[in-house]
C-alpha cells in the first residue's frame, strides 16, 4: 500500500500490488502510475544510492526501450547489490575503481557500466537529488585503460560467394529475411518490425517504421542516422511477394516475418532465427566451423560474434 498525505494534510493510500513484491517491483509501479511526485525527497546528503538507482530507472525518460531495459539490467543487478546501502555522494571513487577492474570484463564493458553509474548520479543532480558539483559524482574519478569504450572487436564480412552460399542453404521463410538483411543492409531488428504495408510495391522502396528489439516493438529505425527507406531491388521484390502468398498471414497491418507461435501477433526471435537457422546453414555452407564449443571462419581464426549483422551490414551487399 502506498501512504501520503494531499495538499490539505489528510492521510492518502492506494492499494498498488500483491505484498510479495519487491522493493524493485514496487517502485516501478509508482513511477507506471505517476506517484512518483508524491515521495518525499531525502536530504541530498543522505541519499543512498539506492534510491538514486531506483528513482533514475523510474523517472528518467530514455528514448529507446532497448536503452531503458540495458541500464536497468546494469543499475538493479549490478551497481545498487553492491552499493546500494552505501550513502551515493559517500562512495569512495578508489573503491569504486577497484571492484570495477574486479569484475574482469572487456574495458568497453567496463566503461559502459562507468558511464551508466555516473549518469544516474548527473540525473540525481539534476533533479536536486544530490548535491552539485563534480565532486559529488565519484564516477569522475574513475579512469583509466581498463574503461575505455573503444572496443578492439573486429566483426567478420563475408565474401559475395559466401554470402550466396549461406542463402543458398536457408528456405522459406529464413531465406527471404536473409536475402532482405542483405540486400537493404537492414539491422535484423528493423526486417523484424515490418509488416507488410511498409513495402512499397510499386516505388521500389521499404519504410523502416519500426524496429523489434527485446521482444518490444518501437517506432521508427535503431537510430537517428538510420534511413528511414531503403530501395528494393526486383529479385527481392519478388521473393517477398512470393512469400507473401504462401504466409498465413499477409493483410497490411500483418507482420512480414511473423511468430505462429503467437498466432502472427509479434514477429519471431532474432536469436532464435541464428541459432535454429542462420548458423546451421552458415555451417552448412562452410563458411563457419565449430570445434569445442567455438566459432572458426574458414581460415581459422576465431569468431566471437556471427549473425545477421555479419550476413548484411558487415559484408558486401553492393551486388544487387
Amino acid at each position: 500500500m502506498f501512504c501520503w498525505y494531499d495538499a490539505d494534510g489528510n492521510d492518502r493510500s492506494k492499494v498498488i500490488g500483491p505484498c510479495t513484491w519487491s522493493d524493485a517491483e514496487v517502485w516501478t509501479k509508482v513511477g507506471e502510475l505517476g506517484l512518483s511526485s508524491l515521495v518525499a525527497k531525502s536530504e541530498p546528503k543522505d541519499i543512498f544510492f539506492r534510491e538514486l538507482g531506483e528513482k533514475y530507472v523510474i523517472q528518467y525518460p530514455f528514448n529507446k526501450t532497448s536503452t531503458k531495459l540495458l541500464h536497468e539490467q546494469i543499475v538493479r543487478k549490478l551497481l545498487i547489490p553492491r552499493w546500494g546501502d552505501e550513502v551515493a555522494i559517500e562512495i569512495d571513487p578508489p573503491k569504486l575503481k577497484a571492484w570495477m577492474v574486479s569484475l574482469d570484463v572487456a574495458s568497453s564493458t567496463g566503461g559502459k557500466y562507468r558511464s551508466v553509474m555516473s549518469g544516474v548520479y548527473s540525473w540525481g543532480q539534476c533533479e536536486g537529488l544530490i548535491p552539485r558539483g563534480e565532486q559529488y559524482n565519484p564516477c569522475r574519478y574513475v579512469k583509466g585503460r581498463e574503461f575505455s569504450q573503444v572496443t578492439s572487436y573486429e566483426a567478420m564480412a563475408l565474401e559475395i560467394e559466401d554470402v550466396f552460399a549461406v542463402l543458398s542453404e536457408l528456405r522459406q521463410p529464413e531465406y527471404e529475411l536473409g536475402l532482405l538483411v542483405v540486400a537493404c543492409q537492414l539491422r535484423i531488428s528493423e526486417a523484424l518490425g515490418l509488416k507488410w504495408k511498409d513495402i512499397l510495391w510499386n516505388r521500389d522502396r521499404i519504410a523502416i517504421r519500426r524496429t523489434f528489439v527485446h521482444s518490444t516493438m518501437q517506432d521508427g529505425a535503431k537510430t537517428k542516422l538510420s534511413r528511414s527507406r531503403v530501395e528494393a531491388a526486383k529479385l527481392l521484390l519478388d521473393a517477398l511477394a512470393g512469400w507473401r502468398v504462401n504466409t498465413l498471414y499477409a493483410g497490411d497491418d500483418d507482420y512480414v516475418f511473423p511468430s505462429s507461435k503467437l498466432d502472427g501477433k509479434k514477429p519471431r526471435s532474432g536469436s532464435m532465427l541464428v541459432e535454429d537457422y542462420l548458423r546451421p546453414a552458415a555451417i552448412r555452407a562452410g563458411v563457419i566451423t565449430v570445434k569445442d564449443g567455438k566459432t572458426y571462419d574458414r581460415d581459422g581464426e576465431l569468431v566471437k560474434r556471427f549473425g545477421f549483422h555479419v550476413l548484411g551490414r558487415h559484408s558486401v551487399a553492393t551486388f544487387f
